[in-house]
Formats: C-alpha cells, structure tokens, sequence
C-alpha cells in the first residue's frame, strides 16, 4: 500500500453503525420543506412533487453508497430515500404488491439492506419520520397504512418499531420483509404462511478485518499508561537517544517496543475520546514519535504484517476502530507515504492540520 489516507477514500463498504471516520453535516439537496411534507391528520398522503428519477438512477445510487460511500453519495442515498418514501405514500393501494414484486421494490430492498437505515437523520428527515410513525399509530386497519409502514422502513434501523399482531394486518407478501426489518421472530412461522421475495442483488458484505494485538498491556492497564509520566518520560527519551543515534541497535529495539505499546494505546482508547487524548501529552509523545523518522527503519516480518491489518482496518468505514487504527498506522508509515485525501471530509481536521504540519501532502491521483 502506497498512499494510506489516500486510500481512505476508497474500497469502503458502509455498514451497520456511522464510520468513526466519517462526519457528515449537510442538509439534503431538494428536500422540500417540512409544510410541504407533511401528512394531514386523517393519514391522506401528500401530493407528489414531479422529480425527474428512473429505478436505474435510484439502483446506481444505492450500490454506490455501498461500495464508494462518501458525502457526495451519501447525500444522493439521502434523497433517494425521500424519494421511496414519497413513491409508496403516493402509490396506489391495489398496486403495492406489483410494484413490491419488479424492480421498484428491488431498489428499495436493496437500499434496506445497506447502512443509510442506520444512520442518524438530519433534522428534517427526523421530522419526516415522526409523521409518519404518527399515522401508523392511528392502526394498521386505516385506508393506505401499508403505504406508510413501507414510506416509513428506510428511516428506521432494524428492529427498531414492531406492530401488535403483525400478521393480521401485513399483507403477506410484505410478511417476510417486515420480519427482516422489525420482528425476526415471525422468521419461524411456518412457511407456507410467507410468500418468498424475488431475490435482491447486492454485494455482499465483507467481514470486517480483525484489530492486531500490539502490545501485552491492553485495555484498563493500558489506559494508566497514558497518565503515567516514567512511561512517557521514558519513550520521549528513547526517541531523542535515536535521533542522536539511529544506528544503536538497542534503542532501536526498546523504541519499537515502546511504540508497539503507543500504538496498542491508540487502538484501545474510546474513538469519541481520540481528539481529547490528541490534545494531551499523550498525543505531543505521538506527535514526537511520527516526527523521529522512526517509522524509515525496516521492520520486521511481523511488524508489517501487524501494518497491514492495522491499514486494512484503517480503509474500512464499517469498522468502529477505523479512526483509531489509522492513528496506530501512522506510527509505522514514513510521513511521504502519507497523502492526504482530496476530500477534506475524509479526515477530521485535527488529525488533518496536525498531518499538514508533519509534511504529509495532498493526493493528485487515483
């Protein structure tokens, strides 16, 4: 791997929680306005506003969530989203189960089975929401409560809302995916009683990639390392001993030790508390240690195979680690292997002025 923020960009695969990388702040691009959207009272859905889409645009946009995930496209699953919702309410009551069957109700289960569900909404996605979960409220025996129960699913993460006495009310060609979404339980009704899905064609999904284990201290006791002064006194003098002498082999290896344990720290810490910890002394010693030029000396074996999953989880946005293994990499990378990738959004901007000071540069390709 040449360039590791660079690649932060790319080979992502967005699932389950938020990537820890990744902070997205915008306001959904046509979304209208909540007057516009909003559900009267007796459960009546609202007018269809004309926006031009085709199901092909709509499956190009979930895939590419999936497999390239980034503001750009997140934002255009956002509205695509809004899109369904808006589709269903508006769809006539007779003709749910045929456009479930085709390629409509493709996309849209397609779009269920990726990460937008379970990410936190924007404000006025929230609001939209909140409507709709109001009119379910009123029974599922109101005219068109099956347009709203499928306006609503792409806003909800699994298992997140059940309904009394689902099976009476669901018609059963929706059975199967409701029981996904909401009540995995009803997976053990006899299965002449659920009517089978066309199948839905996504990638699929990757495990994630295993943390390495670094270092022998870990977790509780790692983290005293981090207000312990003789440990920090001791690595901040290991890496100037090396900068006096790089070729001592002793220091070497004590300081590689030493930075195993950094590292190891780095992984273990929460991911909301890495920009505190990046603030403190703790993270001048890192700062110090990336400075050294420590991270030239060859490695061995397996320090970079320990690299390598350190960079894999680094790549991965699915991961709850990923930001705290990229931090853990840097150890190990010369800093003009480091590019910066060109969306600024990639990275969150501590880490990415702290790199510009450090000499890492912009990435100005593939």
């Amino acid at each position: 791997m040449r360039y590791l923020f660079h690649w932060l960009g790319r080979n992502r695969s967005h699932q389950g929680a938020a990537s820890p990388v990744l902070r997205f702040a915008h306001e959904l691009q046509g979304d209208p306005a909540p007057e516009q959207d909003r559900l009267s009272a007796d459960g009546a859905p609202p007018p269809l506003d004309f926006t031009p889409w085709t199901i092909a645009r709509l499956q190009a946009i979930s895939q590419e969530v999936l497999e390239r995930p980034s503001k750009a496209s997140l934002r255009a699953a956002q509205s695509a989203r809004h899109c369904l919702s808006r589709f269903w309410l508006s769809a006539p009551v007779d003709a749910l189960e045929t456009y479930f069957a085709g390629p409509i109700g493709a996309v849209y289960r397609q779009l269920l089975s990726g990460a937008l569900p379970a990410l936190p909404l924007e404000p006025a996605e929230a609001l939209w929401q909140r409507q709709l979960a109001d009119v379910l409220q009123q029974g599922l025996d109101h005219h068109g409560s099956i347009n709203v129960l499928l306006a609503l699913l792409p806003y909800l993460d699994r298992e997140a809302m059940q309904l009394h006495d689902p099976l009476a009310y669901v018609p059963a060609w929706l059975v199967p995916l409701y029981s996904e979404r909401c009540d995995p339980a009803l997976g053990s009704q006899p299965r002449e009683a659920l009517r089978q899905l066309p199948p839905v064609s996504a990638p699929p999904s990757a495990a994630l990639a295993p943390l390495p284990e670094l270092a022998p201290i870990t977790g509780d006791a790692g983290m005293a390392l981090i207000g312990d002064a003789d440990f920090q006194s001791r690595l901040n003098g290991l890496i100037n001993l090396y900068g006096l002498e790089p070729s001592d082999a002793e220091i070497c290896s004590d300081l590689s030790r030493g930075r195993r344990q950094l590292a190891q720290i780095w992984l273990d810490v929460e991911t909301e508390q890495l920009e505190s910890l990046y603030r403190t002394p703790f993270g001048q010693l890192t700062d110090n240690l990336i400075r050294s030029n420590f991270a030239r000396e060859p490695l061995s074996q397996d320090e970079r195979a320990m690299r390598q999953q350190l960079a894999e989880v680094a790549a991965d946005l699915r991961h709850p680690r990923a930001l705290n293994a990229l931090i853990a990499a840097l150890l190990y990378y010369p800093i003009e292997q480091v590019s910066l990738p060109a969306d600024p959004a990639l990275l969150p901007p501590w880490l990415s002025e702290s790199l510009r000071q450090h000499g890492a540069q912009p990435a100005t390709s593939d």
